[in-house]
């Protein structure tokens, strides 16, 4: 893996992170999802990709894109060497902006797919021509940092999902004002602080809706709107999220890192990390 170019907000969380990874045919790659939607541009090299139940040919200039609930994994052809530029980001990067100009409209294509939707983009059209020139000058604006840098990523960005929403015509929502807008902006990103800050503690839904001063059947499709998956299985991810960090960088034991990151049980550790990472935290940790 070449360097990872971050993006992070005030409280040095992650929003967006770009990594080049350099695969052989030795790579194993496993089932995994994760709460970032992700976007995957293969600069050299062939395999496939499994997403959920499907599969497809991976070739050099492809570029393909996973929300939030799909499972996938890379597979390198035999005596092949794969480049994979991938872009992970968290959905308040494109809706955190207190204007119109950057809102969650501009992640329908991650959200709202019609039937004829697939991962892969059309390789000749000039939509995926214009996409790939796009990953390259989002790559450029990280190695030369000059001022403004992480702006210009934003824009390119939301350059490529507007190419993608043009590419399905999809009819965005236009239901809220503005205000009203920005008042459910205020609001989520209060939650997901909330989330932040009391990972290791039982977080239930009543507590969400309270931080969001709503009532909680309304909540959750509150929450979804804005970020493509249920409160549960986002708080579950960033606890896995978190584990994965302990994993890497301490030693602590397998036990403790999941009591410390907010599980009442090794069983359900156990089977959401296998669920995210595709694998045990103990053979995460070993590989």
């Amino acid at each position: 893996m070449d360097i990872n170019y971050e993006i992070l907000d005030s409280n040095n969380k992650l929003l967006l992170n770009m990594m080049n990874y350099h695969l052989n045919s030795s790579y194993k790659g496993n089932m995994h999802s994760h709460h970032y939607l992700e976007m995957s541009y293969i600069k050299d090299g062939s395999g496939t990709y499994i997403i959920d139940n499907k599969t497809y040919d991976v070739s050099k200039g492809d570029i393909f894109i996973f929300s939030n609930t799909e499972s996938h994994v890379l597979i390198v052809n035999s005596n092949s060497n794969i480049i994979n530029q991938v872009i992970h980001f968290e959905p308040r990067f494109i809706w955190s902006q207190t204007d119109d100009s950057f809102d969650s409209r501009y992640l329908s294509v991650f959200f709202k797919r019609n039937r004829e939707f697939k991962n892969r983009w059309d390789y000749n059209m000039t939509t995926t021509i214009k996409m790939r020139e796009l990953f390259i000058e989002i790559e450029e604006e990280f190695k030369n940092k000059s001022h403004g840098y992480e702006l210009m990523v934003k824009v390119k960005l939301l350059n490529i999902l507007v190419l993608m929403c043009r590419h399905y015509d999809y009819l965005w929502e236009d239901s809220s004002n503005i205000k009203d807008m920005r008042q459910g902006i205020t609001c989520i990103n209060n939650v997901l602080d909330y989330i932040d800050f009391n990972l290791g503690s039982k977080i239930t839904l009543k507590d969400l809706a309270k931080t969001a001063h709503m009532n909680v059947s309304y909540f959750s499709t509150f929450f979804k709107k804005y970020n493509g998956i249920t409160p549960s299985t986002y708080i579950t991810s960033k606890r896995i999220e978190k584990a994965v960090d302990y994993l890497k960088f301490s030693d602590k034991s397998v036990t403790d890192i999941a009591i410390i990151c907010g599980f009442n049980n090794m069983t359900s550790f156990y089977n959401a990390f296998k669920k995210f990472d595709g694998m045990s935290p103990s053979f995460y940790r070993k590989s």
